[in-house]
């Protein structure tokens, strides 16, 4: 039987090894994701026979991934073993695992897309150059932002991190009309990456203007073509240094063909801004419950 627990800082070598496989392009298969938001979602994981598991959702509403390892069907069936359901309730990312699993299971299955969490996929390239006419508001408003400031880019280290946190602080506090469980629990997050950046293997970059930091942005690699964006916040006098620093970042992770930006909740001006960036892939997950 799976014996599933929380995931800790202790567990990132047994359980990183699972997620590197270059074509996977989600947010979900990234293990700080999973560390960070735990609270949140219950994020819990079993090891068995080679294999990974992971559930979410708490005893009420708990869905299960794709089984993580080489044997999909000898994982799905431990699946039914631990739950005692033939067909378990799923969460499930589009790519080949989803390809896999649909073969196998499609027919007993009511796939339902969950548009509030599809990932926004996008060129490195794209990001960087801010090339064409596509991208021609952008490059105004990072020109409007270098005519109006004293500003630079710098990366995140040990050394700045306290400038970070006062970021950070200034912007939850302007912004204490709107926080909500979730938004406690990114706070926390935040905090959690800063701390262990070298062992999360996270990477940050901040704007300064005039010494001080106005916007910041922090993010892991999800495998060697694929980086992931977790957090970028902007104090809201400097709001243009969002573009700004979408861009700083961008220039920075040469060595990734893909940034995943992850989800927008199904907040009308995050889905709006996620999109005037022109994803490359808008990568569909889904809801798969038993026919």
């Amino acid at each position: 039987m799976l014996q599933f627990k929380e995931f800790d800082l202790t567990d990132i070598e047994k359980i990183r090894k699972f997620f590197l496989t270059p074509t996977r392009f989600s947010c979900e298969t990234n293990l700080v994701n999973l560390l960070v938001w735990q609270k949140k979602y219950a994020n819990m994981y079993a090891l068995k026979d080679g294999l990974l598991f992971i559930k979410s959702g708490g005893i009420e509403e708990e869905t299960y991934r794709i089984p993580f390892g080489p044997d999909l069907k000898k994982g799905f069936e431990f699946l039914q073993e631990y739950t005692g359901k033939e067909f378990p309730p799923m969460w499930i990312q589009q790519g080949e695992r989803y390809l896999d699993f649909k073969l196998l299971f499609g027919d007993f299955y009511e796939f339902i897309p969950q548009r509030d969490a599809f990932d926004y996929i996008y060129l490195q390239s794209d990001l960087a150059n801010l090339s064409g006419k596509k991208y021609h508001s952008k490059r105004n408003h990072i020109s409007a932002f270098t005519k109006k400031y004293n500003w630079r880019s710098e990366a995140i280290t040990q050394q700045n991190i306290p400038q970070i946190l006062e970021c950070m602080e200034e912007w939850y506090t302007q912004n204490a009309d709107k926080i909500d469980e979730l938004m406690i629990v990114e706070k926390e997050g935040i905090r959690f990456m800063l701390e262990n950046m070298q062992t999360l293997n996270i990477k940050g970059l901040a704007i300064f203007v005039d010494g001080k930091a106005v916007a910041f942005t922090l993010g892991s690699p999800i495998n060697r073509d694929v980086f992931d964006v977790h957090i970028e916040k902007a104090l809201p006098e400097y709001a243009t240094a969002y573009t700004v620093i979408n861009n700083e970042f961008a220039k920075s992770l040469s060595d990734y063909k893909y940034i995943n930006r992850e989800d927008d909740l199904g907040l009308e001006g995050l889905r709006k801004a996620k999109l005037s960036y022109k994803p490359h892939i808008l990568l569909k997950k889904y809801l798969c419950i038993s026919k």
